[in-house]
């Protein structure tokens, strides 16, 4: 937020008494700009007690909750209030529709409410109901497409002096907050056992990756790193095929030398560099989806700064599909390993590269994918590799369909074995490590299973995964960075 707006008018879209002598109402921001958060009158007077400000608008946007395409409209765009007694508290829940989530104040002090938490909810809260004398609270959502993963449902909360189970991830303190969203691979840090490293993809501009620090509870976001061109080392990379300069250029901001590349993966290595998965944009020979970018890896330092970019081979590139580098690892051999999401060509799955950084070599292999098992069809693909110090030549991969909620089937965690003497091109052999879905890891947490589970790491506090919740676009927001029980086999 860099300015103020004062004396806009309210147009409120819930209301809900709060005890016999005030009332409130959720602003959802339409009219000449809105509010975007809550009011509190009192009933006798009508007057202001309490206004939230910006606070759902900023709060969101540090759990990963904010549509950014919504700025220009009703941000989180509050839609529903109800007031509930619980154990002789005074509460009141504000759906905001925009960002799938509930906010919840203790207003016993109805001027001076108490933010408390936040609940997840389903795509488009709009109806809510308290059951006090149950301790339970009702969220309805209203949208339902099963083709994009999204189906109304209602969604029940009890009362609870536990911890909060939501977010899992949060960039917000007293001081500042870090706005994400949209979050795919993760990695480990080899000296930094409690640091787990993330990426936005492409559903924003001016890539960034950022820094966690899971030894917080929730973990906490503590940085947000650009990706800069500043030495020009991408944009001296050499056109190929379909990809031209002017694609290049397009990917490189001449005002900052920031870049909008789609980052899918990442691996660090140790030493303060890191290596970025940047997905392909197009499939060559595709009229309705044309190449407008190749697949690279880049390496950055700890400022971001590229300092090498890795390309992959001539014969790769010509039969480029849509469906790109999804994850990388970084083993302390000095060796890079990339999965592609799905099958190029005549390859019976989704390719496994092994790159000898000294030797500047690639080698590949072919990873048998599961087949589809969703009652809804759909595909196979790869999502994230990771490694595991002391592991040998032991790698991990996260394998998911591209189904969500009741329809998804496929979510497991599988090693492969990637020691000296396979052939190569030959199709790896593969354990299952974890069934995502058979264990149901979001059971817990009163879940259904999400679509895009997109990264996997592990450090000194165990395995995690992470969903992509795809900037909040026809999506629920909710990101769940989720720790696992998972054996080294």
């Amino acid at each position: 937020q860099t300015f103020f707006k004062y004396s806009i008018p309210r147009e409120p879209d819930g209301v809900s008494f709060v005890g016999n002598d005030y009332f409130a109402t959720a602003d959802e921001g339409d009219m000449d700009g809105g509010s975007r958060g809550f009011t509190i009158y009192h009933t006798g007077t009508g007057a202001v007690v309490f206004s939230s400000g910006s606070f759902m608008d900023q709060y969101a946007a540090a759990i990963g909750h904010y549509q950014e395409g919504r700025s220009g409209n009703k941000g989180v765009e509050p839609e529903n209030c109800v007031f509930g007694t619980y154990e002789g508290v005074d509460y009141l829940f504000v759906n905001a529709e925009r960002a799938g989530l509930t906010f919840v104040y203790d207003v016993s002090s109805p001027a001076k409410p108490e933010f408390k938490q936040v609940l997840p909810t389903t795509v488009g809260p709009e109806g809510a109901a308290t059951i006090a004398k149950r301790n339970l609270v009702v969220v309805a959502g209203e949208v339902d497409d099963r083709g994009d993963k999204m189906r109304s449902a209602i969604t029940i909360y009890q009362y609870s002096k536990d911890v909060a189970q939501y977010p899992t991830l949060t960039s917000w303190t007293k001081d500042s907050y870090i706005p994400f969203a949209a979050l795919s691979g993760l990695s480990n840090d080899p000296k930094k056992p409690n640091i787990l490293y993330t990426i936005e993809d492409s559903a924003y501009i001016k890539s960034r990756f950022f820094t966690i620090d899971t030894g917080k509870a929730p973990a906490l976001m503590t940085k947000a790193t650009r990706i800069v061109d500043s030495n020009g080392v991408f944009a001296g990379v050499s056109p190929y095929g379909d990809f031209s300069v002017e694609d290049l250029e397009a990917m490189i901001n001449s005002d900052d030398d920031t870049v909008n590349i789609d980052p899918e993966g990442i691996a660090a290595d140790g030493t303060g560099n890191f290596y970025i998965a940047h997905e392909g944009r197009g499939t060559v020979g595709d009229e309705d989806r044309p190449v407008e970018s190749l697949n690279f890896i880049l390496k950055v330092d700890t400022n971001g700064v590229i300092l090498d970019v890795i390309t992959l081979p001539d014969e790769l590139n010509d039969i480029q599909v849509r469906y790109g580098l999804e994850g990388i690892a970084y083993h302390p051999d000095g060796v890079l390993v990339a999965c592609l999401q799905r099958a190029w060509g005549d390859n019976a799955g989704p390719l496994i590269g092994v790159y000898d950084l000294a030797g500047a070599e690639w080698t590949f292999f072919v990873y048998p994918l599961d087949e589809p098992e969703s009652q809804n069809g759909g595909w196979v693909g790869l999502s994230d590799i990771t490694y595991v110090e002391g592991t040998g030549a032991t790698f991990y991969v996260l394998e998911r369909d591209n189904q969500g909620l009741t329809d998804a089937a496929v979510k497991r965690i599988y090693s492969i074995d990637l020691s000296a003497g396979i052939t190569e091109m030959a199709t790896l052999s593969k354990t299952l490590v974890k069934d995502l879905i058979a264990d149901d890891i979001t059971g817990p947490i009163g879940g259904l299973p999400f679509e895009k589970l997109e990264g996997l790491a592990h450090n000194g506090k165990g395995w995690w995964i992470v969903n992509d919740n795809d900037g909040v676009d026809d999506n629920s927001g909710e990101i769940q960075l989720m720790n696992l029980a998972v054996s080294r086999e």
